[in-house]
């Protein structure tokens, strides 16, 4: 959909939203903050109520890796993954819980809706000129 630096300026303005601790384009990795909650409520609204969401944390990592060679198309791999946590108890402290991959689904879609708006503003910029 695009080279490796738009891919990569999508995927900071689709993270908009989420506090980043570690942003390395050269190495192809964002990582954010901890984050309280089950779900980022600034990104969407859960449909059903979340029992207890302050027993709930995780952070986001997005790698990217560029799979072009020379001569063809772009291609960038996106990856996305939720390590989400659950406080389990005073002994246990937090551990892994599965995600039901809804934030990672939105997060790929959201970078794919900027490139694509981002080649039909460039595309209607280069007809008016």
């Amino acid at each position: 959909m695009g080279n490796y630096d738009e891919v990569w300026l999508a995927a900071l303005k689709a993270l908009y939203d989420y506090p980043i601790r570690v942003s390395s384009k050269d190495v192809g990795k964002i990582h954010t903050e901890i984050v309280n909650g089950p779900y980022n409520e600034l990104l969407f609204s859960y449909p059903e109520p979340i029992e207890l969401p302050e027993r709930f944390r995780y952070a986001v990592k997005v790698s990217f890796a560029d799979l072009s060679s020379e001569g063809k198309t772009s291609a960038v791999r996106v990856r996305i993954i939720k390590e989400l946590e659950k406080f389990q108890d005073f002994y246990a402290g937090w551990v892994p819980y599965p995600t039901d991959g809804l934030e990672e689904k939105i997060l790929l879609y959201r970078i794919e809706h900027i490139l694509r708006m981002e080649k039909y503003l460039s595309k209607s910029s280069d007809t008016e000129n």
